[in-house]
C-alpha cells in the first residue's frame, strides 16, 4: 500500500478526499461477518480488474489487527502490524455498538483510512467530497446515489428506475417524492449558476 500525501495545495479543490481513500468500515466487515475474536481475512482494493491494496485483518478481544506493507516512494517496502483498538457504546436498548478507535486521537469512528498507517479522517486530513461541491451538485449527487439505490443509474432527466422486487411499494413511493425534491433544488441552483454568465435564452 503506497504512502498518502497529507499536504494541501493551493487550490482548494484538489486536498484529498476520503472516497479517494483505501478505508475499513467497521459496519461493512459486521454486515460482512460476525467480527468474533479469531474470525481473520483479507480485504483488496481494486480499479478496474488491477488489485491497487490487499490488507490482512485479525480479530482479536481488543481490537482489529491489521497487517500489510506498505512504503512511500522511493523507500524500500516494510512491514507493518498495527492494532485498530475497539471502542464501545451503549444503545437506546441495552446493547451495544462497536466502533473503531483512532490510535493516534482516540476518537472513535466507522471508518479508517489507509496511508502509511491506517487513521481516522481527522488525522489523515482528509475531506469529505461534498465539502467541494455546490448545494445544487450536492442535490445532484444524492439523486444519483438514490437512483443508484434503484438499481442504475442514469441522468437526472431521465424516468426514476422501476421499483426493484421485494421494495414495498410505500418505500419506492417515499423515493420518487425524494427524487423530485432533489431534482428541483439541482434544476434550480444550475439555473441560478448559469444565470451569472448572462447566457442568451
Amino acid at each position: 500500500m503506497g504512502g498518502m500525501g497529507s499536504g494541501r495545495t493551493s487550490c482548494y479543490g484538489s486536498a484529498p478526499k476520503c472516497h479517494e481513500q483505501r478505508s475499513i468500515d467497521i459496519a461493512w466487515l459486521e454486515r460482512r461477518r460476525p467480527l468474533a475474536p479469531g474470525a481473520e481475512g483479507t480485504l483488496t482494493w481494486s480499479r478496474g480488474e488491477e488489485v491497487t491494496g490487499q490488507i490482512n485483518y485479525r480479530v482479536e478481544e481488543g481490537g482489529l489487527r491489521l497487517s500489510y506493507r506498505t512504503r512511500t516512494p522511493g523507500e524500500d517496502w516494510r512491514d507493518v502490524e498495527d492494532l485498530i483498538p475497539f471502542k464501545f457504546t451503549a444503545t437506546p436498548f441495552g446493547g451495544q455498538r462497536r466502533w473503531l478507535s483512532c490510535p493516534s486521537c482516540g476518537k472513535g469512528c466507522r471508518i479508517v483510512y489507509g496511508g502509511l498507517l491506517f487513521r481516522c479522517r481527522r488525522c489523515q486530513q482528509l475531506r469529505y467530497g461534498s465539502q467541494y461541491e455546490a448545494a445544487h451538485e450536492r442535490a445532484a449527487s444524492m439523486a444519483h446515489k438514490l437512483r443508484s439505490r434503484l438499481g442504475r443509474c442514469g441522468g437526472l432527466d431521465e424516468p426514476l428506475p422501476p421499483k426493484p422486487k421485494g421494495m414495498h411499494w410505500r418505500t419506492y413511493r417515499q423515493l420518487e417524492d425524494r427524487d423530485r425534491e432533489l431534482k428541483s433544488r439541482w434544476a434550480a441552483g444550475a439555473w441560478a449558476w448559469l444565470s451569472r454568465f448572462n447566457l442568451p435564452g
